[in-house]
């Protein structure tokens, strides 16, 4: 019974965790958002997180092919 409580609490901890980083990352990215549309449109902001991504992605995979 103990070891039951003690992995249902930890899992209800667990699930308001990522419910508080969810909302932390909801709420960074509307800010982001609402202070780049002041100077921009959104589809500019679209073609940069595009831009931004694809650069990442290529930054990994070169990662991934130089240590093998």
């Amino acid at each position: 019974m103990l070891t039951q409580n003690i992995i249902i609490t930890f899992a209800r901890q667990l699930m308001d965790f990522i419910k508080d980083i969810s909302n932390f990352l909801k709420y960074l990215f509307t800010n982001i958002h609402h202070f780049l549309n002041q100077f921009m449109a959104d589809e500019v902001i679209l073609i940069f997180v595009i831009l931004i991504t694809a650069f990442i992605a290529i930054q990994v995979f070169r990662a991934v092919i130089n240590k093998r």
